[in-house]
């Protein structure tokens, strides 16, 4: 019985495993922005691609952990190629009918510990009441059918967003339910944390030192209100802490709580220790939302319904892992699984912490 349960518990691990110390290990995620010049009468798309997710199709020339100024140069040196492949694979229509678009200009930005490239584009637009209609099929199917772009839109009294996935290639701007932007923004927060290898390793960690379920409820509880106020102030632009800060702390905090969860230390103050941490994976949870546009009530809406999609993640996590606990807690040797499980936690959010530190 111990060497089955041993083997699916390494088995287990080695999934979890990260290969780099990223907080979420998917291929690529875009953000993007579109808003209207009415002076010169022109859409203005601002896109942020994973800069070597479009390397893998145009070939940069440039390594990871290039600096800053070298990405640049060689992303401006590609610049036709780039624009060539952009305004065929990201097309506005206006009334029906495709506009050529220019690329004008971009930049290198860091996001979520990652490079990104930002690329401003422009398309005319003569009629200012057109009827505006996105295609979006950046990477789908180059390099990556699980890439997804999440879409900030300003365009007069027009103002929204939209996730952008291979199943979802389309948006006719003003046209979108509250329905269809609820699921989509529950998808995006629940696909958040179940690729976000830290986040669920820190939910594990809380779950491994409570002894009752209503233990795990009030735990969960207190980090789900943490992160819910960090959440919105983040995504929101309120709160604006850089990635270099939040992602180290993100894997001291799961470190701490590892072994909290043996030696129970912090007991006394447990809950407030939790809602602290919770405050700063707040943070870190919102990196994939990164709303750009003024309060409105669609922009609450698409952060409490990505919130949403958080807490089913991490109800799916407990829900599997709480009950395999208590069937476990019945045997002696239950003691070394535990132990060895938040050993390898611990040493997982140190090595992330000095991969993130230092790098």
């Amino acid at each position: 019985m111990i060497s089955y349960f041993a083997l699916f518990l390494c088995c287990f691990m080695m999934m979890l495993t990260p290969f780099k110390a990223s907080a979420h290990t998917d291929n690529s995620e875009g953000y993007s922005k579109i808003t209207i010049d009415l002076e010169n009468k022109e859409l203005h798309v601002e896109l942020s691609i994973d800069y070597f997710e479009m390397g893998r199709l145009i070939d940069y020339g440039v390594d990871p952990g290039a600096p800053a100024a070298q990405l640049s140069k060689a992303l401006e040196e590609k610049r036709g190629a780039l624009s060539d492949y952009l305004l065929s694979h990201f097309e506005i229509l206006l009334d029906g009918e495709r506009v050529d678009g220019e690329l004008i200009s971009t930049e290198v930005e860091k996001r979520l510990d990652r490079d990104y490239a930002k690329i401003l584009l422009a398309f005319p637009i003569a009629d200012l009441d057109s009827a505006i209609q996105i295609h979006y099929n950046i990477f789908f199917e180059d390099n990556d059918p699980m890439h997804r772009n999440i879409m900030t839109y300003e365009l007069g009294e027009k103002k929204g967003q939209f996730a952008f996935q291979a199943v979802e290639r389309d948006l006719q701007i003003g046209e979108e339910t509250l329905v269809s932007q609820i699921t989509r923004f529950i998808e995006v927060g629940f696909h958040h944390i179940m690729i976000g290898t830290d986040h669920i390793l820190f939910v594990i960690a809380l779950v491994l030192g409570t002894r009752k379920f209503s233990d795990v409820l009030k735990v969960i509880t207190v980090f789900t209100i943490a992160h819910s106020i960090t959440i919105g102030l983040t995504a929101m632009r309120f709160l604006n802490l850089p990635p270099e800060i939040i992602e180290p702390l993100i894997a001291l905090s799961i470190a701490f709580v590892a072994v909290e969860s043996i030696l129970g230390f912090s007991s006394k103050f447990r809950f407030a220790v939790v809602f602290i941490f919770g405050l700063i994976h707040g943070v870190g949870f919102a990196g994939a939302l990164q709303l750009n546009n003024e309060i409105t009530w669609q922009s609450l809406l698409s952060i409490l319904s990505f919130n949403v999609g958080v807490e089913v993640g991490q109800a799916l996590i407990i829900v599997f892992l709480f009950p395999l606990l208590l069937y476990i807690r019945k045997y002696k040797w239950s003691f070394y699984i535990h132990g060895a499980t938040t050993t390898w936690i611990f040493g997982m959010g140190l090595f992330w912490y000095f991969e993130r530190f230092l790098g």
